[in-house]
Protein backbone atom coordinates (compact mmCIF):
# COMPACT_ATOMS: atom_id res chain seq x y z
CA UNK A 1 0.00 0.00 0.00
CA UNK A 2 1.18 3.69 -0.79
CA UNK A 3 1.85 5.48 2.39
CA UNK A 4 0.57 9.47 1.56
CA UNK A 5 2.19 11.50 4.80
CA UNK A 6 0.03 13.32 6.70
CA UNK A 7 -0.04 17.04 5.86
CA UNK A 8 2.19 19.29 8.04
CA UNK A 9 2.68 22.40 6.10
CA UNK A 10 -1.06 24.00 6.42
CA UNK A 11 -2.22 27.23 7.33
CA UNK A 12 -2.23 28.16 10.48
CA UNK A 13 -6.18 28.40 10.83
CA UNK A 14 -7.27 25.24 8.66
CA UNK A 15 -10.69 25.82 7.91
CA UNK A 16 -13.16 22.89 7.57
CA UNK A 17 -17.13 22.19 5.77
CA UNK A 18 -19.87 21.99 7.35
CA UNK A 19 -22.38 20.52 5.10
CA UNK A 20 -26.08 21.24 6.08
CA UNK A 21 -28.81 18.22 4.64
CA UNK A 22 -32.19 19.76 3.71
CA UNK A 23 -34.10 16.66 3.87
CA UNK A 24 -37.81 15.57 2.81
CA UNK A 25 -39.28 16.50 5.71
CA UNK A 26 -37.46 20.09 7.00
CA UNK A 27 -35.75 21.60 3.51
CA UNK A 28 -38.50 24.72 3.59
CA UNK A 29 -37.44 25.45 6.89
CA UNK A 30 -33.74 25.30 6.55
CA UNK A 31 -33.40 26.82 3.59
CA UNK A 32 -35.81 29.80 5.07
CA UNK A 33 -32.98 30.31 7.40
CA UNK A 34 -30.76 30.15 5.13
CA UNK A 35 -32.29 32.68 2.86
CA UNK A 36 -32.48 35.32 5.33
CA UNK A 37 -28.95 34.68 6.99
CA UNK A 38 -29.94 33.50 10.09
CA UNK A 39 -28.18 29.85 8.88
CA UNK A 40 -24.69 31.17 7.07
CA UNK A 41 -23.75 27.95 5.67
CA UNK A 42 -22.90 27.48 1.89
CA UNK A 43 -22.48 23.89 1.44
CA UNK A 44 -25.96 22.39 1.62
CA UNK A 45 -27.47 18.58 0.43
CA UNK A 46 -30.40 18.35 -1.34
CA UNK A 47 -33.18 15.77 -1.85
CA UNK A 48 -33.57 14.45 -5.28
CA UNK A 49 -37.20 13.75 -4.27
CA UNK A 50 -37.97 17.33 -3.99
CA UNK A 51 -35.06 18.75 -5.81
CA UNK A 52 -37.66 18.82 -9.30
CA UNK A 53 -40.04 20.93 -8.01
CA UNK A 54 -38.01 23.51 -6.15
CA UNK A 55 -36.41 25.13 -8.46
CA UNK A 56 -36.65 28.60 -7.17
CA UNK A 57 -35.55 27.31 -3.81
CA UNK A 58 -32.27 26.21 -5.80
CA UNK A 59 -32.02 29.70 -7.59
CA UNK A 60 -32.16 30.84 -4.11
CA UNK A 61 -29.24 28.66 -3.04
CA UNK A 62 -27.60 29.43 -5.87
CA UNK A 63 -27.90 33.14 -5.22
CA UNK A 64 -26.36 33.20 -2.64
CA UNK A 65 -23.27 31.46 -3.09
CA UNK A 66 -24.28 28.23 -2.52
CA UNK A 67 -22.88 24.57 -3.27
CA UNK A 68 -25.25 22.07 -3.78
CA UNK A 69 -24.51 18.67 -3.36
CA UNK A 70 -27.12 15.82 -4.89
CA UNK A 71 -27.16 12.84 -2.77
CA UNK A 72 -28.73 9.73 -5.30
CA UNK A 73 -30.19 8.06 -1.94
CA UNK A 74 -29.28 4.46 -3.02
CA UNK A 75 -28.04 3.71 0.28
CA UNK A 76 -31.50 3.83 1.41
CA UNK A 77 -33.10 2.78 -1.44
CA UNK A 78 -31.01 -0.95 -1.48
CA UNK A 79 -32.26 -1.30 2.05
CA UNK A 80 -35.31 -3.32 2.80
CA UNK A 81 -35.90 -1.09 5.95
CA UNK A 82 -35.57 2.07 4.22
CA UNK A 83 -36.80 1.56 0.38
CA UNK A 84 -40.47 2.97 1.38
CA UNK A 85 -42.08 6.20 2.69
CA UNK A 86 -41.00 9.28 1.31
CA UNK A 87 -37.84 7.81 -0.39
CA UNK A 88 -40.04 6.16 -3.12
CA UNK A 89 -40.46 9.83 -4.54
CA UNK A 90 -36.81 9.45 -5.70
CA UNK A 91 -37.77 8.80 -9.54
CA UNK A 92 -34.90 5.74 -9.53
CA UNK A 93 -36.88 4.18 -6.40
CA UNK A 94 -38.74 0.85 -6.58
CA UNK A 95 -41.41 -0.77 -4.38
CA UNK A 96 -39.09 -3.19 -3.29
CA UNK A 97 -35.16 -2.71 -2.73
CA UNK A 98 -32.91 -1.70 -5.35
CA UNK A 99 -31.04 -5.25 -6.54
CA UNK A 100 -27.32 -5.18 -7.96
CA UNK A 101 -28.45 -6.10 -10.93
CA UNK A 102 -29.93 -2.35 -11.70
CA UNK A 103 -26.90 -1.06 -11.18
CA UNK A 104 -25.37 -2.78 -14.34
CA UNK A 105 -24.44 -0.19 -17.24
CA UNK A 106 -26.52 -2.06 -19.27
CA UNK A 107 -29.88 -2.41 -17.36
CA UNK A 108 -33.00 -1.02 -18.68
CA UNK A 109 -33.80 1.37 -15.94
CA UNK A 110 -30.54 3.40 -16.33
CA UNK A 111 -30.35 4.28 -13.12
CA UNK A 112 -27.13 6.52 -13.78
CA UNK A 113 -28.48 8.52 -16.65
CA UNK A 114 -31.36 9.26 -14.33
CA UNK A 115 -29.40 10.76 -11.64
CA UNK A 116 -27.01 12.39 -14.52
CA UNK A 117 -30.22 14.17 -15.85
CA UNK A 118 -31.86 14.96 -12.37
CA UNK A 119 -28.60 16.36 -11.33
CA UNK A 120 -28.21 18.42 -14.84
CA UNK A 121 -32.15 19.42 -14.77
CA UNK A 122 -31.94 20.47 -10.97
CA UNK A 123 -29.05 22.29 -11.28
CA UNK A 124 -26.70 20.88 -8.87
CA UNK A 125 -23.00 21.74 -8.85
CA UNK A 126 -21.74 18.09 -7.22
CA UNK A 127 -23.41 14.47 -7.33
CA UNK A 128 -22.55 12.03 -4.32
CA UNK A 129 -21.87 8.77 -6.40
CA UNK A 130 -24.43 5.97 -6.27
CA UNK A 131 -23.15 3.48 -3.53
CA UNK A 132 -24.47 1.11 -1.16
CA UNK A 133 -24.17 0.05 2.63
CA UNK A 134 -21.05 -2.41 2.22
CA UNK A 135 -21.87 -4.32 5.62
CA UNK A 136 -25.22 -5.13 3.85
CA UNK A 137 -25.83 -9.10 5.14
CA UNK A 138 -27.68 -9.35 2.27
CA UNK A 139 -25.11 -8.62 -0.02
CA UNK A 140 -21.27 -8.48 0.16
CA UNK A 141 -20.44 -7.77 -3.45
CA UNK A 142 -21.62 -3.63 -3.36
CA UNK A 143 -18.03 -2.27 -3.59
CA UNK A 144 -17.43 -3.05 -6.83
CA UNK A 145 -20.76 -2.10 -8.21
CA UNK A 146 -19.40 1.46 -6.67
CA UNK A 147 -16.16 1.50 -7.76
CA UNK A 148 -17.91 0.71 -11.57
CA UNK A 149 -20.78 2.90 -10.72
CA UNK A 150 -18.51 6.22 -10.03
CA UNK A 151 -16.81 6.16 -13.70
CA UNK A 152 -20.54 5.21 -14.86
CA UNK A 153 -22.17 7.90 -13.49
CA UNK A 154 -19.11 10.15 -14.87
CA UNK A 155 -20.14 9.48 -18.15
CA UNK A 156 -23.70 9.90 -17.72
CA UNK A 157 -22.98 13.51 -16.34
CA UNK A 158 -20.93 14.10 -19.41
CA UNK A 159 -23.81 12.61 -21.69
CA UNK A 160 -26.46 14.66 -20.07
CA UNK A 161 -24.62 17.47 -20.40
CA UNK A 162 -23.23 18.11 -16.94
CA UNK A 163 -19.43 18.42 -17.97
CA UNK A 164 -18.83 20.76 -14.72
CA UNK A 165 -20.71 18.71 -12.32
CA UNK A 166 -18.50 17.38 -9.68
CA UNK A 167 -18.38 13.96 -8.09
CA UNK A 168 -17.95 12.84 -4.33
CA UNK A 169 -17.36 8.84 -3.46
CA UNK A 170 -19.34 7.50 -0.50
CA UNK A 171 -18.05 4.53 1.97
CA UNK A 172 -20.83 3.51 4.00
CA UNK A 173 -19.74 0.69 6.57
CA UNK A 174 -19.78 -0.72 9.94
CA UNK A 175 -17.19 0.74 12.48
CA UNK A 176 -15.35 -2.37 12.63
CA UNK A 177 -15.45 -2.98 8.79
CA UNK A 178 -14.00 0.25 8.30
CA UNK A 179 -11.39 -0.41 10.56
CA UNK A 180 -10.29 -3.65 8.07
CA UNK A 181 -6.50 -2.73 7.94
CA UNK A 182 -7.22 -4.74 4.05
CA UNK A 183 -10.31 -2.76 3.03
CA UNK A 184 -8.63 0.38 3.69
CA UNK A 185 -5.50 -0.85 1.90
CA UNK A 186 -8.00 -1.65 -1.03
CA UNK A 187 -9.69 1.46 -0.98
CA UNK A 188 -6.19 3.25 -0.88
CA UNK A 189 -5.03 1.28 -4.04
CA UNK A 190 -9.34 2.28 -5.83
CA UNK A 191 -9.76 6.12 -5.16
CA UNK A 192 -6.79 7.57 -6.94
CA UNK A 193 -8.34 6.30 -10.03
CA UNK A 194 -12.08 8.05 -9.34
CA UNK A 195 -12.98 10.83 -10.77
CA UNK A 196 -13.72 12.56 -7.50
CA UNK A 197 -13.33 15.36 -5.19
CA UNK A 198 -14.05 14.31 -1.75
CA UNK A 199 -14.50 10.72 0.38
CA UNK A 200 -17.84 10.89 2.38
CA UNK A 201 -17.84 8.64 5.00
CA UNK A 202 -20.92 7.29 6.87
CA UNK A 203 -20.52 4.75 9.78
CA UNK A 204 -22.89 1.68 11.36
CA UNK A 205 -21.98 2.18 15.16
CA UNK A 206 -23.66 2.96 18.63
CA UNK A 207 -23.13 6.69 19.70
CA UNK A 208 -20.02 7.64 20.44
CA UNK A 209 -21.44 10.40 22.64
CA UNK A 210 -22.31 7.60 24.86
CA UNK A 211 -19.22 5.59 25.72
CA UNK A 212 -15.41 6.40 25.73
CA UNK A 213 -14.62 3.47 23.60
CA UNK A 214 -16.45 4.12 20.37
CA UNK A 215 -14.98 7.47 20.64
CA UNK A 216 -11.63 6.44 20.12
CA UNK A 217 -12.38 3.63 17.70
CA UNK A 218 -14.26 6.70 15.56
CA UNK A 219 -11.73 8.99 16.10
CA UNK A 220 -8.64 6.68 15.04
CA UNK A 221 -10.33 4.95 12.32
CA UNK A 222 -10.39 8.38 10.64
CA UNK A 223 -7.09 9.35 11.62
CA UNK A 224 -5.93 5.91 9.54
CA UNK A 225 -7.84 6.94 6.68
CA UNK A 226 -6.09 9.88 5.84
CA UNK A 227 -3.81 7.31 3.19
CA UNK A 228 -7.11 8.56 0.92
CA UNK A 229 -5.56 11.27 -0.39
CA UNK A 230 -8.64 13.07 -0.69
CA UNK A 231 -10.66 15.51 2.05
CA UNK A 232 -12.96 13.32 3.96
CA UNK A 233 -16.67 14.75 4.72
CA UNK A 234 -18.02 13.21 7.66
CA UNK A 235 -21.85 12.17 6.84
CA UNK A 236 -24.63 11.76 9.13
CA UNK A 237 -22.42 13.45 12.11
CA UNK A 238 -23.40 16.26 14.79
CA UNK A 239 -23.71 17.03 17.94
CA UNK A 240 -20.60 16.63 20.68
CA UNK A 241 -18.94 14.15 18.16
CA UNK A 242 -19.30 16.06 15.17
CA UNK A 243 -17.43 18.73 16.92
CA UNK A 244 -15.03 16.13 18.46
CA UNK A 245 -13.91 15.06 15.19
CA UNK A 246 -13.30 18.32 13.61
CA UNK A 247 -11.22 19.28 16.61
CA UNK A 248 -9.48 16.21 16.95
CA UNK A 249 -8.77 17.15 13.15
CA UNK A 250 -9.37 14.10 11.59
CA UNK A 251 -12.04 14.78 9.01
CA UNK A 252 -12.34 17.93 6.59
CA UNK A 253 -15.90 18.59 6.89
CA UNK A 254 -19.08 17.21 8.92
CA UNK A 255 -22.54 16.69 7.13
CA UNK A 256 -25.81 16.87 9.18
CA UNK A 257 -29.43 17.97 8.99
CA UNK A 258 -31.48 19.86 11.44
CA UNK A 259 -33.60 17.29 13.60
CA UNK A 260 -32.90 14.59 10.64
CA UNK A 261 -30.48 12.51 9.19
CA UNK A 262 -27.84 13.08 12.13
CA UNK A 263 -27.06 9.13 12.81
CA UNK A 264 -27.10 5.95 10.58
CA UNK A 265 -29.09 3.22 12.25
CA UNK A 266 -28.66 -0.23 9.90
CA UNK A 267 -29.38 -2.14 13.00
CA UNK A 268 -32.52 -3.74 11.39
CA UNK A 269 -31.62 -3.08 7.34
CA UNK A 270 -33.14 -6.33 5.49
CA UNK A 271 -36.08 -6.65 7.95
CA UNK A 272 -39.33 -5.16 6.38
CA UNK A 273 -40.41 -1.52 7.36
CA UNK A 274 -42.81 -1.78 10.42
CA UNK A 275 -46.51 -0.46 9.91
CA UNK A 276 -47.75 2.80 11.47
CA UNK A 277 -50.56 3.18 13.19
CA UNK A 278 -53.10 4.51 11.44
CA UNK A 279 -54.97 5.73 14.01
CA UNK A 280 -52.06 7.50 16.19
CA UNK A 281 -50.76 11.26 14.24
CA UNK A 282 -47.53 11.43 13.59
CA UNK A 283 -45.13 13.52 15.37
CA UNK A 284 -41.99 14.32 14.93
CA UNK A 285 -41.23 17.80 16.62
CA UNK A 286 -37.69 19.04 16.52
CA UNK A 287 -35.08 18.59 18.60
CA UNK A 288 -33.46 21.21 20.59
CA UNK A 289 -29.75 20.83 20.57
CA UNK A 290 -28.81 21.95 24.28
CA UNK A 291 -25.24 22.39 23.58
CA UNK A 292 -23.73 23.39 26.87
CA UNK A 293 -24.78 19.78 28.21
CA UNK A 294 -23.86 18.17 24.27
CA UNK A 295 -27.50 16.61 24.26
CA UNK A 296 -30.69 16.98 21.88
CA UNK A 297 -34.37 17.20 23.88
CA UNK A 298 -37.90 17.46 22.74
CA UNK A 299 -39.81 20.10 23.31
CA UNK A 300 -41.71 18.80 26.30
CA UNK A 301 -38.45 17.67 28.07
CA UNK A 302 -36.85 21.48 27.74
CA UNK A 303 -40.07 22.56 29.22
CA UNK A 304 -39.19 20.27 32.27
CA UNK A 305 -35.67 20.73 32.59
CA UNK A 306 -35.43 24.07 32.50
CA UNK A 307 -38.86 25.01 34.86
CA UNK A 308 -35.61 23.77 37.79
CA UNK A 309 -34.21 26.62 39.25
CA UNK A 310 -31.29 28.23 37.70
CA UNK A 311 -31.62 26.00 34.87
CA UNK A 312 -32.05 28.78 32.43
CA UNK A 313 -28.88 30.38 33.13
CA UNK A 314 -26.53 27.15 33.21
CA UNK A 315 -27.94 25.54 29.59
CA UNK A 316 -28.87 28.47 27.52
CA UNK A 317 -26.25 30.88 25.92
CA UNK A 318 -26.33 34.36 26.89
CA UNK A 319 -26.10 35.49 23.08
CA UNK A 320 -28.51 37.88 22.61
CA UNK A 321 -27.43 37.37 18.99
CA UNK A 322 -29.23 33.97 19.15
CA UNK A 323 -32.15 34.51 21.96
CA UNK A 324 -32.88 38.17 21.75
CA UNK A 325 -36.03 37.05 23.85
CA UNK A 326 -34.88 34.13 25.65
CA UNK A 327 -36.75 30.88 25.71
CA UNK A 328 -39.77 32.09 23.30
CA UNK A 329 -37.43 32.47 20.67
CA UNK A 330 -36.63 28.47 21.01
CA UNK A 331 -40.43 27.83 21.29
CA UNK A 332 -40.91 30.17 18.03
CA UNK A 333 -38.06 28.68 16.13
CA UNK A 334 -36.50 25.69 17.59
CA UNK A 335 -34.57 25.03 14.84
CA UNK A 336 -33.01 28.72 14.25
CA UNK A 337 -32.03 28.11 17.39
CA UNK A 338 -30.16 24.77 16.57
CA UNK A 339 -28.55 26.42 13.55
CA UNK A 340 -27.63 29.26 15.14
CA UNK A 341 -26.16 27.11 18.43
CA UNK A 342 -24.14 24.49 16.15
CA UNK A 343 -22.28 27.20 14.18
CA UNK A 344 -21.19 28.97 17.69
CA UNK A 345 -20.11 25.72 18.84
CA UNK A 346 -18.18 25.12 15.12
CA UNK A 347 -16.72 28.73 15.41
CA UNK A 348 -15.30 28.51 18.55
CA UNK A 349 -13.44 25.57 16.94
CA UNK A 350 -12.05 27.25 13.49
CA UNK A 351 -11.08 30.25 16.02
CA UNK A 352 -8.58 28.00 17.56
CA UNK A 353 -5.02 27.58 15.56
CA UNK A 354 -5.34 24.07 13.79
CA UNK A 355 -2.37 22.24 16.02
CA UNK A 356 -3.72 23.67 18.84
CA UNK A 357 -7.84 22.12 18.64
CA UNK A 358 -7.07 18.80 19.92
CA UNK A 359 -5.75 19.92 23.46
CA UNK A 360 -7.69 23.14 23.55
CA UNK A 361 -10.96 20.91 23.07
CA UNK A 362 -10.43 18.70 25.66
CA UNK A 363 -9.56 21.82 28.28
CA UNK A 364 -12.73 23.93 27.38
CA UNK A 365 -15.37 22.64 25.34
CA UNK A 366 -15.27 18.84 26.95
CA UNK A 367 -14.53 20.56 30.57
CA UNK A 368 -17.33 22.96 30.23
CA UNK A 369 -19.64 19.52 29.12
CA UNK A 370 -18.31 17.60 32.39
CA UNK A 371 -19.44 20.95 34.66
CA UNK A 372 -22.24 21.43 33.18
CA UNK A 373 -24.03 17.87 33.49
CA UNK A 374 -22.57 17.59 36.75
CA UNK A 375 -24.70 20.58 38.07
CA UNK A 376 -27.64 19.60 35.70
CA UNK A 377 -27.78 16.04 37.51
CA UNK A 378 -28.56 17.96 40.59
CA UNK A 379 -31.16 20.61 39.52
CA UNK A 380 -34.72 20.35 40.45
CA UNK A 381 -37.35 19.95 38.06
CA UNK A 382 -41.24 20.91 38.39
CA UNK A 383 -43.41 17.92 39.26
CA UNK A 384 -46.12 19.99 38.23
CA UNK A 385 -44.76 20.53 34.68
CA UNK A 386 -43.45 17.18 34.13
CA UNK A 387 -47.22 16.03 34.51
CA UNK A 388 -48.34 18.67 32.40
CA UNK A 389 -45.96 17.91 29.63
CA UNK A 390 -46.34 13.70 30.29
CA UNK A 391 -42.23 13.79 30.28
CA UNK A 392 -41.01 10.62 33.23
CA UNK A 393 -39.29 12.83 35.96
CA UNK A 394 -38.02 9.67 37.47
CA UNK A 395 -36.56 8.81 34.22
CA UNK A 396 -35.14 12.25 33.13
CA UNK A 397 -33.31 12.78 36.05
CA UNK A 398 -31.35 9.19 36.17
CA UNK A 399 -30.48 10.05 32.42
CA UNK A 400 -28.91 13.68 33.87
CA UNK A 401 -26.78 11.21 36.46
CA UNK A 402 -25.63 8.80 33.88
CA UNK A 403 -24.45 11.41 31.47
CA UNK A 404 -22.41 13.11 34.19
CA UNK A 405 -20.38 10.18 34.62
CA UNK A 406 -20.27 9.90 30.94
CA UNK A 407 -19.34 13.03 30.42
CA UNK A 408 -16.15 12.18 32.66
CA UNK A 409 -15.29 9.43 30.86
CA UNK A 410 -15.30 11.37 27.56
CA UNK A 411 -13.08 13.34 28.22
CA UNK A 412 -10.61 11.31 29.55
CA UNK A 413 -10.94 9.47 26.46
CA UNK A 414 -10.40 12.27 24.11
CA UNK A 415 -7.51 13.98 26.46
CA UNK A 416 -5.50 10.71 25.69
CA UNK A 417 -6.50 11.18 21.62
CA UNK A 418 -5.59 14.95 21.27
CA UNK A 419 -2.00 13.76 22.98
CA UNK A 420 -1.84 11.17 20.12
CA UNK A 421 -2.86 13.90 18.01
CA UNK A 422 -0.73 16.61 19.33
CA UNK A 423 1.97 14.52 18.97
CA UNK A 424 1.81 13.39 15.19
CA UNK A 425 1.36 17.29 14.44
CA UNK A 426 -1.46 15.84 11.56
CA UNK A 427 -3.83 17.75 9.97
CA UNK A 428 -6.54 16.49 7.34
CA UNK A 429 -6.34 17.55 3.53
CA UNK A 430 -8.55 20.53 3.44
CA UNK A 431 -11.12 20.52 1.49
CA UNK A 432 -10.81 22.89 -1.65
CA UNK A 433 -13.21 25.81 -2.69
CA UNK A 434 -17.25 26.36 -3.29
CA UNK A 435 -17.89 23.79 -6.46
CA UNK A 436 -20.20 26.17 -7.57
CA UNK A 437 -21.31 26.18 -11.36
CA UNK A 438 -24.52 27.98 -12.15
CA UNK A 439 -27.00 26.66 -14.76
CA UNK A 440 -28.77 28.11 -18.24
CA UNK A 441 -29.94 31.28 -17.31
CA UNK A 442 -32.41 30.79 -20.36
CA UNK A 443 -33.56 27.45 -18.86
CA UNK A 444 -37.52 26.97 -18.12
CA UNK A 445 -37.95 28.55 -14.43
CA UNK A 446 -39.91 26.29 -12.42
CA UNK A 447 -41.86 27.42 -8.88
CA UNK A 448 -40.43 27.28 -5.59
Amino acid sequence: MTVISFPHHQAVFQPFGHYVRLGEGSFRKVADLAASRVLRNQRFVVEPSWLPRNKGLVRMLHGLGAELVLDPRTIELSSQRNCSGKTLKVPWAAHSPLTPGVFAPDHRDDIYGQIARCAVEGGVDVVIAPTHFLSDPGFDGWYEIDIEGCHQLRRALDVAGGFMIRIDFMIAARLQDLENPAFQAKVMTDLPNLPIDNLWVRTSMSSPDDGPTNAQRLVRMLAGWHNAGVPIVMDYMAGITGEALLAMNVVSAIAHGFGEQTTFNTGKWTEPPEERDTDKPIRRGTRISLTALGVTLTGAEMEVVLSAHGAKSLLLTTDKKILPNGLDDIRKDPRAFNAAETNRRLNEIAAVPTSSRPEQFCKTRLREIVETRRKAAKLKPKDSIAKERKVNLEALTKRWATKAVTAEKLRGAYEDIAKERTDQGAVVKQLGPLRTHRPDPNASAGTA
